[in-house]
């Protein structure tokens, strides 16, 4: 009893109020089946949901993937869920906690045996071969039972829908959210931002045009006429018009009266009725100048005599021969280019061209259906495409539209166009120099001031969810006003303004748009992520067979480079495929994509492809897929095509020969070793040992940064044992035979069942005693009796040409455990050299077999991490940005690059000072229950660690400065209550066939 003291207002003692009394016990239960073995349900609690095999598809409070129970109450009152028992066999059962349970809601339940974790943790685990759940009420009757079968991985066996639906396996679990009707994969998590802004009401018409004459179609290329439209409710005299011809170029103001070729009026005293219209013919002498200009780029004028402003004006340039140039509709549309003139006739028939060269890289206006995406070739954005511009305010707001291949930069097109200076070579040290103290001085006037600007500075931007924005750099001290002002402009030259709005790309734009909302369209910085339906991960060309493969199929089914996979998620290991198309989103970093990366084939998501009306009809039949920035193409292709695609990706020369010492034997320490032994230990334990150098500390980061944690007492088991075992278990002399073997090499079935006994060899096989003794000393030295995890570490990843990531088998070991002997890890990790997956991708990359190697990496198997993740020394989503990074974060145990169904983590691109500094979520875990996953302190020193690794790494992989999309990848972890970070992987992160811009563009 408590002898608490109960104290008064005015100081004197009361007495304690009576204690409640004890809940009355439950009655003691012998749990045993009904007579008639059926439940009798009690208070409308049924278990709902139960998972045997979980690798991430949730975690609980610290972390940790456990199996669990999901109950739900399906009755119309409150239940004391402290009345009810759960267990996994006849004859025992825990007590639930006392929690109330509402109508309607559901509780989790971990099946992880460790009951002291907390009141919902029990004191039981699951078997994954099948398990028995039972629910009993408070009167030792059985109120459910779940007979839970075999299960894969990460899958679930649940009522659809809740609480009455007969349970069935759903390949995307739904702890603590709905089951549905159907099992389907769920929508990404919300990435509304919260930011809003009053609606604008576009103007009728959009651009305004003065009149009341408008030009309403030219012809000049050939010379042939220029058509003048009434387009006023008056009739119009023309002899108070003139009309004028006259060349531009880049930075010249539009041309004042006068100025020009003055086109005659057929005649000059003819009155126009409202929408009638004049044909002004053209000669060729009228065009001469035009011709002799290097874009054919002038200006169509026509003026109100007793007017300052133009009635009308249509500026040009880049026309395509025979074709005309039309306002469609007449009167109010913008400009297009025509495929044939319709003098005297409306221009609705105006049959558009599909494009047209831009040989200078540059428009003035969007006029035809493939402009944007000629000025947008050439760029490394994934998710997004753009087109940079300049409005150039001293030459009335004139619109540039530039070529992403041939400007880099604004300032490149200004420098060159405008200030007329010549050519400098960023490649070239002092040339640079030159060019980035003109870009310094620039950049003072044209975005770091606000008064004395002579340019607004911008990008237009498709986004692969149909959104289209203006946006500004982040850093541009640009304010509302002035991108109200650009926007505008700028959307004089495209076909479609009221598709568009401006985004604010930090959060001091948000501030200076407040002042202008409601008088220009905007929207919040997350448009662009929400409703996503599609998603470029690869962004090449491919040919195959467009076949639908379930995920779970795709391991063991027959594809090949001539296949093109449509599947339902995102599978972890996969046959060799000539391009994939996934109906749930990836990462960039699944293993899936880096192996796309690393064929060149095509990577893709698309929301319920295989209801798509693009694809539909093509299911079975030969075709061309290509994966662009913002969209994809696909159609039916010829033999013909495809054949000489595949043809030209036949590897050729000679095999590629990865580097093999095997002078090294023993146990070779890491913090004694580095990167220069990857030939004896491989890429992943050389990677590894290097950490423990890393020393130098970027100018923003703290200096506690170094040295950095990294897994401590680490081990390498050097290439020479496999090599060894390889030979001493006759898996080397199978293999040779197999090679010699025609039907190895033709029939998929004879190639993995030869494969497989190439495994087996080396699995019966018993490792060296003394290695082995060795091996037992070390990891008893070294990490007691812990569990360590025993990770593959070949001399066939990290290849110039050739990734050769995920293909392998990493596993973990105890020294007492029978199940995960030492041994028996060790073994598994030799034999995944030979992996079908492994040996398939090496035989197209053109890697010679026989030198291939298998070397083990040892270290502590870590558990319980609050977070981790992987993270890229660049900007993945757009190569040529080295100033920023990009991280993928995930909870607790739960897997980045081999994630769980349906499951998302959060994309962060993160920049770093002195630029502006900002964390731009591209997606949202969806196990973090709506939190980051990392705080932004997290994230700085996250890249402060890449900014360090990057640096240290570099002139041991790329010595020579070569490699332009030069960057790290590490893998990382937040560990204990203390959220250390952990950096457990530091390797070379390829970018697959995207080649770097020529140009030393990056920044």
């Amino acid at each position: 009893m408590s002898l608490a003291l109960f104290v008064g207002c005015s100081g004197e003692t009361l007495d304690p109020p009576p204690e409640p009394p004890d809940p009355p016990e439950p009655p003691r239960c012998d749990f045993v089946a009904p007579a008639g073995g059926a439940p009798a349900p009690s208070g409308g609690l049924r278990i709902n949901e139960v998972m045997t095999g979980n690798d991430g598809a949730w975690v609980d409070e610290i972390g940790e993937t456990d199996d669990f129970i999901e109950l739900i109450n399906m009755g119309d009152r409150a239940l004391d869920l402290g009345q009810y028992f759960l267990g996994d066999k006849l004859g025992k059962a825990t007590r639930l906690p006392e929690l109330a349970l509402e109508p309607g809601r559901a509780v989790l339940f971990w099946a992880d045996d460790t009951p002291d974790q907390g009141p919902r943790h029990l004191p039981f685990k699951l078997s994954n071969s099948g398990a028995r759940v039972l629910l009993w009420s408070a009167s030792c009757e059985l109120a459910d039972v779940m007979e839970v079968p075999e299960l894969p991985r990460s899958e679930s066996y649940a009522r659809l829908p809740d609480g009455t639906g007969e349970p069935s396996i759903c390949r995307y679990a739904t702890p603590e959210r709905e089951n549905g009707e159907t099992c389907d994969p769920p929508e990404p998590p919300n990435l509304d931002d919260g930011i809003h802004f009053a609606p604008f009401p576009w103007p009728e018409p959009f651009p305004a045009i003065a009149g009341p004459l408008v030009i309403s179609e030219l012809s000049l290329r050939p010379a042939g006429f220029v058509e003048v439209l009434n387009a006023s409710d008056e009739a119009v005299t023309l002899d108070a018009f003139a009309l004028s011809l006259a060349t531009l170029s880049p930075g010249q103001a539009m041309p004042g009266a006068g100025v020009g070729v003055l086109l005659a009026w057929p005649e000059p005293s003819v009155t126009l009725a409202p929408g009638e219209r004049v044909s002004v013919p053209v000669s060729a002498g009228d065009t001469a100048e035009l011709e002799a200009s290097p874009d054919f780029e002038g200006i169509v004028t026509l003026r109100q005599v007793d007017r300052p402003v133009p009635s009308d004006r249509v500026d040009f340039m880049a026309w395509p021969e025979g074709a005309s140039l039309a306002r469609v509709p007449d009167a109010t549309g913008t400009p297009r280019f025509c495929a044939a003139a319709s003098p005297g006739a409306a221009n609705e028939g105006c049959a558009e061209l599909p494009g047209r060269a831009l040989a200078s890289g540059r428009a003035r206006r969007l006029e035809t259906a493939g402009d944007f995406a000629e000025l947008a070739r050439g760029g490394t954005e994934v998710g997004e495409a753009g087109v940079k511009f300049v409005i150039d305010m001293a030459a009335n707001d004139t619109v540039h539209l530039l070529s992403t291949r041939q400007w880099a930069l604004h300032y490149t097109f200004i420098r060159e166009q405008i200030q007329r200076l010549p050519h400098l070579d960023r490649c070239d040290p002092e040339q640079a120099a030159e060019f980035n103290l003109g870009w310094g001085l620039f950049s003072q006037t044209e975005y770091f001031s606000v008064e004395g600007r002579r340019y607004l500075l911008g990008t237009l931007v498709e986004h692969t969810n149909g959104t289209k924005t203006v946006e500004f750099s982040p850093g541009d001290k640009i304010v509302g006003e002035q991108m109200r002002r650009a926007f505008f402009a700028v959307m004089k030259a495209v076909p479609d303004p009221q598709a568009w709005a401006i985004r604010p790309t930090e959060a001091r734009q948000i501030a200076e748009l407040r002042a202008i909302e409601g008088s220009a369209p905007l929207v919040g910085p997350n448009a662009p992520y929400k409703g996503l339906t599609y998603q470029p991960l690869n962004p090449v060309e491919g040919f195959g067979t467009l076949t639908f493969v379930p995920a779970r199929d795709l391991e063991t089914a027959e594809l090949g480079p001539n296949v093109i996979v449509v599947t339902d998620d995102v599978p972890n290991e996969t046959a060799f495929m000539g391009g994939l198309i996934t109906e749930a989103f990836q990462t960039p970093l699944a293993h899936v994509n880096v192996l796309a990366r690393g064929r060149g084939t095509p990577n893709m998501a698309l929301r319920r492809a295989r209801d798509d009306e693009r694809l539909k009809g093509l299911f079975g039949k030969l075709v061309r897929l290509e994966v662009r920035a913002s969209d994809f193409d696909l159609r039916e292709a010829t033999a013909q095509e495809a054949d000489a695609y595949w043809e030209a990706r036949k590897p050729t020369g000679e095999r590629l020969a990865p580097a093999l010492d095997l002078s090294v034997r023993g146990i070779v320490s890491l913090d004694a070793a580095g990167y220069s032994m990857s030939d004896s230990i491989g890429s992943k334990a050389a990677g590894m040992a290097e950490l423990y150098r890393v020393s130098g500390v970027g100018p923003y980061c703290p200096t506690d940064l170094v040295p950095l944690y990294v897994p401590p007492a680490a081990f390498a088991i050097p290439f020479a044992h496999y090599m060894d075992h390889f030979q001493a278990s006759g898996a080397a002399e199978l293999l040779a035979d197999l090679e010699k073997d025609p039907e190895f090499r033709a029939d998929p079935h004879a190639h993995a069942e030869g494969l497989a006994q190439v495994r087996a060899r080396m699995l019966a096989h018993p490792v060296d005693r003394d290695l082995m003794g060795e091996v037992t000393a070390a990891v008893k030295r070294r990490f007691g009796g812990d569990r360590v995890r025993l990770r593959s570490s070949s001399n066939t990843e990290d290849l110039a040409t050739f990734n050769g990531a995920g293909l392998h088998t990493s596993t973990s070991g105890e020294l007492d455990a029978a199940s995960s002997s030492l041994e028996g890890a060790l073994l598994t990790v030799w034999s995944s050299l030979w992996n079908t997956r492994a040996y398939d991708e090496r035989e197209f990359g053109h890697v010679e077999q026989a030198s291939a190697a298998m070397a083990v990496l040892v270290h502590q198997a870590w558990q319980s991490e609050r977070a981790q993740g992987v993270g890229i020394s660049r900007n993945a989503l757009d190569a040529t940005r080295d100033s920023q990074y990009y991280i993928n974060a995930q909870i607790g145990e739960a897997s980045v690059t081999n994630p769980a169904p349906g499951v998302s983590s959060d994309e962060i691109v993160y920049t770093p000072p002195p630029r502006t500094i900002k964390a731009e979520y591209h997606a949202r875990s969806s196990l973090s229950r709506g939190r980051d996953v990392l705080s932004f302190p997290e994230v700085q020193r996250l890249g402060c660690v890449l900014k360090s690794i990057h640096d240290h790494y570099r002139p041991l992989v790329d010595p020579d400065g070569e490699n332009r999309l030069y960057a790290m990848q590490i893998e990382w972890k937040l560990m204990g209550p203390e959220r250390r970070l952990l950096v457990k992987q530091a390797r070379p992160y390829s970018f697959g066939a995207l080649q770097a811009p020529g140009d030393c563009r990056e920044y």
